[in-house]
């Protein structure tokens, strides 16, 4: 018998004794008497406006306003941050932000396949989400989901501009998105059970896909056994001949599938016998899938809520207990592994809840610690005595753009019924040159020029800093206040905290310098002669185009003065800024 499976056992029959809700304090407790066994002293508490900061970013993927960090800011509550953890997982933009974090998970970002309906999966994914569907019920749903991919339809539609509903069938066949997962390894089954694995357990068994593991305990035919568990998927193609768009499948379960007579990829497994990673034999299963998928959520697996929670362990404090965070074997044993236990326990006897998930994580004492240095031991940050610099993802960093900037209204202006597919064009851009793992740990993270380019030249970044009707800085430049006002709503609007008395001071004495008289200028607000603007780099193979490229040629600047140009310089300034563009 498997280690593993021994140990599935022993969880399994210690499942019934439940113990009490597992508290931020209690994780406190333990994650101390770590440090003070490694002799750690870790940083101090991030204040107030970083907290804040960190928590939207990390919850639903955007910087807060500057209304929200006032309001904050003006709490006394001692239970605040707990309540804008919660406000922030009441918020619309909760389903959203994770369904661009699971998409990226589950299919990744480039990922192209005549069969795959994109915008259909991320339906699914954002109906499970915004519905708070248990992890288990998540990923049971996703390993055995049978239906349609895709109701067809236009191609603006399959390419993810118009999303599909998700309704019955004339034929009786019922779309489901979730099929568009298993379509997506129809070519490759192995692939399909080698990401099962890595992403629901945390465990990597691709490497004995050709060969015995040569330093972990997985074989070739463990990798086969598992792979048999998909054996019998049959697509079933709906249309014929041409298609423009997304080509409709029906992914059904069959004894005998397509794959028993052909030699099609997959072909091998089907001699296997099926069974799990801990060798639990699905042979006489009525349904190998359904069968799979009881075993792989079931409480008293070793893997299943260890995977997930190093995951979001992972996501929300830079650094899984495992790291990468779906690679747990005997060779790579996680950090504080009795934390890690305790919290993957309360996960599973807390119905698999993940927001629950996140309350507790969000109030422990190392989500909330300064990304300061700590004040002894831990040089490489391996067990969070501070918390660790992220990059934005992405999609974060364009939301964060736009609402600092506030440029939505200029983009409703310009591109009208268009604008989901704009918003779609600009996140492609930045997903393009900004695709960061930040679930594996990296000594330092290093910027790479076409990323600097994007957001010092890129029409984003500079059409967001003029001063057009609508925007935040032609708001700015009309409040009452004088500069000293204006310098602090420009850092609450970026850096989503006030700016220091010297910044304060070195901003408006520069500042007043700028005499306040209208003089022309060109149409965006800025001398031509100020920034580098010259050609943009050559584009790269696979980049996409810039969609701003003719936004705001027809709009013109309500102030052009040296000035309104010094406070928009000002404005490119925090947004180009390293505090700007992480989550710290």
């Amino acid at each position: 018998m498997h280690r593993a499976a021994f140990a599935f056992l022993l969880l399994a029959a210690g499942a019934a004794a439940r113990s009490a809700p597992l508290t931020s304090a209690e994780v406190d407790r333990m994650m101390v008497a770590e440090w003070h066994r490694a002799r750690v002293v870790p940083a101090g508490s991030a204040d107030d406006t970083r907290f804040l900061r960190r928590a939207y970013l990390d919850i639903v993927g955007i910087i807060p306003t500057a209304d929200a960090v006032r309001a904050f800011l003006a709490d006394r509550a001692p239970d605040k941050r707990a309540r804008a953890v919660d406000a922030l997982l009441a918020m619309p933009r909760y389903a959203d932000h994770w369904t661009d974090y699971w998409d990226d998970v589950l299919m990744g970002r480039q990922m192209r396949a005549a069969v795959v309906d994109r915008a259909s999966f991320r339906e699914w994914l954002h109906g499970e989400l915004a519905r708070a569907v248990p992890w288990d019920r998540f990923v049971t749903d996703l390993l055995t989901a049978t239906g349609r991919n895709s109701p067809g339809g236009a191609y603006a539609r399959a390419a993810g501009f118009d999303a599909p509903a998700d309704a019955a069938r004339p034929e009786g066949i019922r779309v489901n998105g979730a099929v568009n997962w298993m379509l997506k390894y129809a070519q490759t089954p192995a692939d399909l059970s080698g990401a099962a694995s890595r992403i629901f357990l945390g465990v990597q068994i691709q490497c004995a896909q050709c060969h015995d593991h040569k330093t972990e305990k997985w074989t070739q035919q463990d990798f086969r056994r598992f792979t048999a568990c998909f054996a019998e998927v049959r697509p079933v193609p709906v249309d014929r001949g041409k298609v423009r768009g997304v080509r409709r499948i029906d992914v059904r379960d069959a004894r005998r599938p397509l794959l028993a007579r052909r030699a099609r990829p997959g072909a091998e497994y089907l001699t296997a016998e099926p069974a799990a990673l801990d060798g639990t034999d699905f042979s006489a299963s009525p349904n190998r899938r359904k069968a799979l998928a009881a075993w792989v959520t079931a409480p008293g697996n070793p893997w299943f809520a260890r995977a997930y929670v190093n995951r979001m362990w992972a996501h929300f404090l830079g650094r899984g207990f495992a790291d990468p965070a779906d690679d747990f074997r005997e060779s790579n044993p996680p950090a504080m592994a009795a934390v890690l236990d305790r919290i993957a326990r309360d996960f599973a006897e807390g119905g698999y809840d993940a927001k629950r998930l996140i309350r507790l994580i969000c109030g422990t004492r190392a989500y909330q610690l300064s990304s300061g240095p700590a004040r002894a031991g831990d040089p490489e940050n391996h067990l969070w005595s501070r918390y660790r610099l992220k990059p934005m993802r992405p999609e974060a960093l364009v939301d964060s753009l736009v609402q600092a900037t506030n440029l939505r209204p200029v983009l409703e202006r310009v591109a009208g019924a268009n604008l989901d597919r704009l918003h779609f064009l600009l996140r492609r851009q930045f997903e393009f040159l900004f695709d960061v793992d930040e679930e594996t740990d990296r000594p330092s993270y290093e910027g790479t020029i076409p990323q600097a380019l994007l957001l010092l030249n890129g029409n984003l970044t500079n059409r967001a800093t003029t001063a057009i009707p609508g925007t935040a800085l032609a708001e700015v430049l009309a409040m009452d206040g004088g500069d000293a006002a204006r310098v602090e709503e420009l850092y609450l609007r970026t850096l989503s905290r006030p700016p220091t008395p010297s910044e304060s001071r070195r901003w408006t004495d520069w500042l007043a310098g700028f005499p306040s008289d209208a003089m022309p200028g060109t149409a965006s607000g800025r001398a031509p002669t100020e920034r580098a603007r010259g050609r943009p780099p050559a584009r790269a193979r696979g980049a996409a185009q810039d969609p701003l490229a003719r936004v705001g040629t027809r709009l013109t600047a309500r102030h052009s003065g040296p000035h309104a140009r010094a406070c928009a310089d000002l404005f490119w300034a925090l947004l180009n800024s390293s505090e700007f563009a992480f989550n710290h």
